[in-house]
């Protein structure tokens, strides 16, 4: 994609995007990629691009991120150890080891994770480990960049034996020190170190007083530094094993370097891969950041952009120093290229349609240096061939360019370069010279640019352009909404209607002089004014409009709200319903047994009275009596529960309130509500207590579940229970869908404890008749995952489980769903 002028980055805020990335690279490869990123010239590179960095914005988002903890430029250090016989410092080969082992661990990470990040897995295939290179590296250098002494037999022997002498030489020392202070030639209380070798300092006035050499004497003549005859041999041993020392590192360093120098361009390849998944994070970070996504691709020129902010005024909100970083940058949803090719936004200063137009830009820009967007995911974009701007001033004193000149010069690309793939910015066409041949010249451009296929957005307050907007083809008007009551910027944006410069009407607020307004309203003419007064029309119809829509909606809220309620309200009753069925069931079932007792008890008392009239007769008339009980009591149970289904369900389908019936036998009024007594709200059966009175409402509450309710839609039911009753009634409440919780979180967490929350969190969202919860387990190795996918599937609750959509999480997040 090729884009003009050089400075467009500057102009549509680039620069902002490019130095938050430049803030987030972890190391100079990652900034040379960045210095050399430039607009994708390929569709299938963008495609891949995109992938890869919404892959890297998954990692860091529900996983443990990309493990890029060392990526050192190390080509310095390669560049030395190329010539035979040449080595470096360990300290270089240390980063070179750095590196192998980063290149390891990404390599590792994303083979673990293939599945969840196909794109960067196919990346990493690139990286030579060079595990062998590595493990020597490591074999003989430390991790702060030292020799290690078991880097080679000879260097654990010669460092043994350097420590050995050294610490024979203290001993000496310290021996002629202390006799030394003894006859107070010594001026400090410990040796030191003087060109490679241990002395002693002296009082330079008993220098000669002291048997051994001096080496050298202090900054102000007071003290010279001796070297006892006694440590002379002792410090010859040491030097000459230091010298071994210094022979032997180097004989390693080469062994190591000409290791190093066989495998170069496998270690450069690997840089240029860690270079690449440097950019790639800092880009996934910056997305994350300011929320974006990545926007479906299409080849047919079409820009929708849903909820787009401006990244660079994101960033400026959230790292700038302004004090309105605070506020939000009001999303743009805007549609061109689909129903039309060009777009003028008109509308007053300072109302955001720059700001509009530059959106679509850097969004745009943004997409072909495979960036997401801050737009919602189902936003488009096409790959531009290529992007014209004409924005701000280029006027320029060394190529003695007027304001108008430059601009000119612009439009004159414009028409030789730009294709029905392009995209052009125009920012306040038709300015810089007179006004009536300014607006001709710009609508003759966007006649030009029209009819060729060019997709156009320009900004302008020429009216003849509001005009051509609304009856040629191919075009369409936009404005920045302006509140016509406070006469204030909204930075919505609406299409459809030409907007309003509101001159006179700011003029007038800012306390222009009134015979000044009048005499500049008469001179601007009927045709400009009635212009105006439409536009400002279509803008009062637009805004009561809008404001109509959003009270239906609010309406519409509300009554998918009260819906919502009503329904977990008869999903409640039908559940206390159930468990009255299943409690008759269970008695049912104890009276059939109860009645079998009964009649073997019976057969039984028949046979041991060897079947005696008498007997036999009252055993038969006992076993009548029971079976006539037995009959009563069910029809009672029967009458009971149809009462009550006739109490409840028809007044919630008929009336469609939750007022209580009034009663039709003329039943006394209930008795006053006292703290205490179990009563019931509205038409509902699930009892609670009364735990304060206050004015004319009442606290009440079951379990650990408190409200206030008004006095009038409480029934008294009952007085007072007893303890026991209470505890039984608080420990067997069922815990309610605003108890329980929809999400659990288990990343870090180890696979036992992991179960056993899992247990728990399935069990209350079955008891608060929960429908479906999730669970957020990361992504990792996939056995926090596997372990809790088998526990599920041996749950009966559990009717359906599956892996979110990668949208909401991939396979790091779990969708479950409870029988009802």
């Amino acid at each position: 994609m090729h884009t003009y002028p050089d400075s467009i980055e500057d102009k549509l805020g680039f620069t902002l995007v490019r130095r938050r990335l430049g803030q987030l690279v972890k190391g100079p490869l990652g900034e040379e990629r960045l210095e050399g990123m430039r607009p994708a010239r390929s569709r299938e590179w963008l495609d891949s691009e995109l992938q890869r960095v919404h892959e890297a914005q998954e990692a860091l988002r529900y996983d443990r991120g990309i493990p890029l903890q060392h990526v050192h430029d190390v080509r310095g250090t390669l560049r030395k150890a190329r010539p035979e016989d040449a080595y470096v410092s360990a300290e270089a080969l240390h980063a070179v080891r750095q590196i192998l082992v980063t290149g390891q661990r990404l390599s590792r990470y994303f083979a673990d994770r293939r599945q969840d990040y196909p794109s960067l897995q196919r990346s990493t295939r690139r990286i030579d480990p060079l595990t062998d290179l590595e493990a020597h590296l490591g074999a003989i250098i430390d991790d702060d960049g030292s020799i290690r002494d078991d880097a080679s037999d000879a260097l654990l022997r010669i460092r043994r034996q350097i420590r050995e002498r050294q610490s024979a030489l203290r001993t000496t020392l310290n021996r002629e020190l202390r006799k030394a202070i003894g006859k107070g030639y010594a001026t400090e209380d410990q040796p030191t170190l003087r060109a490679g070798r241990m002395v002693i300092p002296i009082r330079a006035e008993a220098k000669r007083k002291v048997d051994g050499f001096i080496h050298d004497t202090s900054a102000t003549g007071q003290t010279v530094y001796i070297e006892p005859a006694a440590c002379l041999q002792l410090n010859n041993e040491v030097s000459e094993l230091k010298a071994d020392e210094r022979n032997e590192i180097e004989r390693i360093l080469r062994a190591a370097t000409s290791r190093v120098r066989q495998h170069i361009a496998s270690i450069e390849t690997n840089l240029q891969v860690l270079g690449q998944f440097d950019l790639l994070q800092a880009k996934a970070r910056m997305a994350n950041e300011i929320e974006a996504h990545v926007p479906n691709l299409n080849d047919e020129g079409h820009v929708k952009l849903e909820e787009a902010r401006n990244a660079a005024l994101v960033l400026h909100r959230l790292h700038g120093d302004s004090p309105e970083s605070d506020e939000p940058v009001v999303p743009l949803s805007l549609e061109l290229g689909r129903d039309f090719t060009t777009l003028v936004i008109t509308g007053p200063n300072a109302g955001g349609k720059t700001v509009a137009m530059k959106t679509v830009g850097l969004c745009s820009l943004m997409t072909t240096y495979g960036l997401p967007i801050p737009a919602a995911p189902h936003s488009t974009v096409p790959l531009w061939s290529k992007i014209i701007v004409d924005i701000g001033d280029e006027q320029s004193i060394e190529d003695d360019l007027s304001t108008f000149s430059s601009h000119v010069a612009n439009l004159r690309h414009m028409m030789r370069q730009a294709t029905p793939n392009t995209l052009v910015l125009i920012d306040e066409a038709g300015t810089g010279t007179d006004p009536e041949a300014g607006g001709a010249l710009a609508q003759a451009l966007l006649e030009r640019l029209t009819k060729t296929g060019v997709r156009t957005m320009a900004t302008t307050h020429h009216g003849a352009l509001k005009a051509y907007a609304y009856e040629a083809d191919d075009v369409e008007n936009g404005s920045m909404v302006f509140d016509q009551e406070t006469l204030a910027p909204t930075y919505q944006y609406q299409q459809g209607v030409p907007g309003s410069s509101y001159a006179f009407e700011i003029a007038e607020r800012m306390g222009l002089d009134t015979g000044l307004l009048d005499r500049a309203r008469s001179l601007a003419g009927e045709q400009m004014s009635a212009l105006e007064d439409l536009v400002k029309t279509f803008e009062t119809r637009t805004q009561k409009l809008e404001k109509q829509v959003r009270a239906a909606e609010e309406a519409k809220r509300r009554a998918q709200s009260e819906r919502e309620r009503m329904q977990q309200k008869r999903t409640s009753i039908e559940k206390e319903r159930e468990e009255y069925r299943q409690q008759a069931l269970e008695e049912a079932e104890r009276i059939v047994n109860e009645a079998n007792a009964r009649v073997e008890r019976t057969i039984r008392e028949i046979k041991e009275a060897e079947a005696e009239r008498q007997a036999t007769k009252e055993a038969r008339e006992r076993l009548e009596a029971y079976k006539k009980e037995v009959h009563e009591r069910n029809e009672e149970e029967q009458e009971a529960s149809a009462d009550e289904s006739n109490d409840t369900a028809p007044s919630r389908r008929q009336s469609g309130t939750d007022e209580v019936p009034a009663s039709s036998d003329g039943a006394p009024p209930q008795e006053p509500i006292q703290e205490g007594d179990q009563v019931v709200v509205d038409d509902g059966s699930t009892k609670v207590e009364v735990l304060e009175l206050e004015d004319n409402e009442a606290l009440v509450g079951s379990g650990p579940m408190h409200m206030r309710v008004p006095l009038h839609r409480l029934t008294r039911v009952g007085g007072a229970r007893s303890a026991s009753e209470q505890t039984s009634s608080y420990s067997s409440a069922p815990m309610t869908a605003l108890e329980a919780s929809h999400r659990i979180d288990l990343r870090g967490e180890r696979v036992e404890e992991a179960l056993l929350e899992v247990q728990h969190f399935v069990d209350d969202a079955v008891a608060a008749g929960l429908n479906q919860v999730e669970i957020l387990h990361g992504k990792g190795t996939g056995a926090l995952r596997e372990a809790i996918h088998d526990q599920l599937r041996e749950r009966s609750d559990v009717t359906h489980f599956d892996i979110a959509p990668i949208e909401e999480g991939g396979s790091g997040v779990t969708h479950v769903t409870l029988a009802q």
